[in-house]
């Protein structure tokens, strides 16, 4: 099983004293991830100001500080609409990922089918020879995805529950899975929580075997409640619920 570090997410800096921002912070939590155990990455670059960015010269700087500190384990990254709302702008952004060096370029890149024009992203990056994770939040995302042509070269489907609840997080990753299972849909699944369904949800992927991710994206404390040093104590802890 998978388990993927999410290392900053749309959090602030003030977030966390450790939250990685920077391309060096980046490839440095990226690390200390990987030996602790994770076999994927998922980032959202920065610009120079510290906001999140879609533009080819962010997403390239980031991804090859990763590669370097990491070399072969797969980056990803965010394409969410609040970055650049307007649907046009943001396709020629990531259609613009297609002229990065396979050095610079990530391997794949999360699409929420709950925004408009999600299936606009996902071309451009199906032909920029990026991967897609289809981001599945609620069960109308699942007649979405099977509603679209290329569903099937999907990299993975994310089935990312959205309840801070421990019990309702859990449920709502039951209702998506049957859904996702009932479809004739072949890519793996990935099944996570954030903030107060974050630990639930991990141990209830785990025991199900479904792939996974934990980081401070996703929370910012440690399944006893304690406040995590950092992601790789995350990455360590997730890996211990279940023995590894």
């Amino acid at each position: 099983m998978l388990l993927k570090a999410c290392l900053n997410g749309a959090r602030a800096a003030t977030g966390h004293p450790r939250l990685p921002i920077t391309p060096e912070a980046l490839a440095r939590a990226a690390a200390a991830c990987h030996a602790a155990g994770a076999g994927a990455f998922h980032v959202h670059p920065r610009a120079a100001h510290g906001g999140e960015s879609l533009d080819a010269a962010d997403i390239g700087v980031a991804v090859s500080a990763i590669r370097r500190a990491c070399p072969g384990v797969p980056v990803g990254v965010s394409t969410g609409a609040w970055m650049v709302p307007e649907l046009t702008a943001r396709h020629a952004r990531v259609a613009s990922w297609k002229a990065l060096s396979a050095e610079t370029r990530p391997d794949f890149a999360s699409v929420n089918l709950s925004e408009p024009g999600w299936e606009s992203i996902a071309d451009a990056l199906l032909d920029a020879s990026i991967g897609v994770e289809a981001g599945v939040w609620f069960p109308e995302d699942v007649s979405r995805l099977t509603a679209w042509p290329r569903a099937s070269r999907c990299l993975r489907i994310l089935v990312e529950t959205q309840s801070s609840q421990p019990e309702a997080a859990c449920q709502e990753a039951r209702t998506l899975v049957d859904l996702l299972r009932a479809t004739r849909l072949t890519p793996p699944l990935l099944v996570h929580g954030s903030e107060g369904g974050a630990w639930a949800v991990l141990g209830w992927a785990r025991r199900h075997g479904f792939d996974t991710r934990i980081g401070l994206e996703d929370t910012l404390t440690l399944p006893d409640g304690q406040r995590a040093e950092d992601n790789a104590a995350l990455v360590a802890a997730a890996l211990q619920l279940q023995g590894g």
